[in-house]
């Protein structure tokens, strides 16, 4: 799919260069805006005409869509298109679009100016990746967590080599720093996140950036960061406190009190940061709400929280 489809309705959100998220449940259009929050939008379709354009993004991406492939899957270099068939929809044709364009909307300027983060913590993570630590951010959906780690990616020095594994391209790291040295990996049917971690050790990575932290790839993952490769990455979390308690969760065959692996997790993992958002009539703001360290110290792991949205550096 090119920029020369149409996307009719919902051409106008598409261009808007200031809304990241476009959804339609069948009934009505919600879209995430960077300065307005989320809302709701008034557009008038017909149900033939919404057909139609599902039926046009199918035949556009070369994909079945219908009652026995009701999931419709596509991509263009920056957008991410998900449809699900009235089959299974109640409401309705659903449509799902998210942007992830090649730029960095976030600087220390902008991040200064929305009270998103202290001009000493921007300091202090910047710090943090000089120093190659390995960072968790965690946050609820939405709220800008990629957005932060492509953040941080400026402060990896050229020379280090980065690889980015994600299975919908939205770090865009090479895109971003074209005269870096980074390769990004996109995972399919063929090639899960498991395996590509373990591709990415034969190819000498300094970084690995994972898009989201999810599964059963924690293994490998952990098995590279004691390799040597440093990690920045994301991962669903109530607050930074909780990142290692959810990376435990998602081993395979181990109870959730497991000692050995929170203490394996905390020696591997440096720093988690946690991401708030607050939507008001005013519009939306986003913050950096709180940032852990996690160590291993006399045989025992331990977390401490050493910055706080209220408090700022503890």
């Amino acid at each position: 799919m090119n920029h020369d489809f149409d996307f009719e309705f919902l051409k106008e959100f598409i261009s808007d260069e200031k809304i990241t998220d476009v959804n339609y449940n069948g009934n009505t259009l919600w879209v995430d805006h960077l300065e307005k929050g989320r809302f709701k939008e008034a557009i008038n379709i017909s149900e033939v005409d919404l057909e139609k354009f599902c039926y046009k993004v199918a035949n556009y991406s070369n994909k079945q869509f219908n009652n026995s492939y009701p999931i419709l899957e596509s991509e263009t270099k920056d957008l991410r298109i998900s449809i699900i068939h009235k089959s299974i929809a109640a409401s309705g044709y659903s449509i799902s679009i998210r942007k992830t364009p090649p730029v960095m909307r976030l600087n220390t300027e902008l991040l200064l100016k929305q009270n998103y983060a202290s001009l000493d913590l921007i300091n202090f993570l910047k710090t943090l990746v000089e120093k190659r630590s390995n960072i968790i951010i965690s946050g609820l959906p939405g709220v800008g967590k990629t957005e932060l780690v492509k953040f941080l990616t400026s402060f990896i020095k050229a020379n280090q080599r980065v690889i980015t594994i994600e299975d919908s391209l939205e770090i865009r790291y090479s895109n971003i720093h074209p005269d870096k040295d980074g390769l990004m990996l996109k995972v399919n049917a063929n090639l899960n996140y498991r395996q590509a971690i373990k591709a990415c050790l034969r190819q000498r990575p300094d970084w690995l950036l994972l898009s989201e932290v999810r599964g059963d790839e924690v293994v490998e993952l952990l098995q590279a960061v004691s390799t040597g490769a440093n990690l920045i990455s994301t991962i669903h979390a109530d607050n930074a406190e909780t990142i290692p308690q959810r990376i435990l969760h998602m081993f395979p065959g181990n109870e959730i009190t497991n000692d050995k692996l929170l203490y394996n997790i905390h020696e591997s993992i440096n720093y988690g940061v946690h991401i708030r958002s607050n939507i008001s009539d005013e519009g939306i703001s986003r913050y950096i709400d709180q940032v852990c360290k996690f160590f291993v110290k006399d045989s025992t792991y331990h977390t401490k929280t050493i910055y706080t949205h209220k408090k700022g550096l503890i």
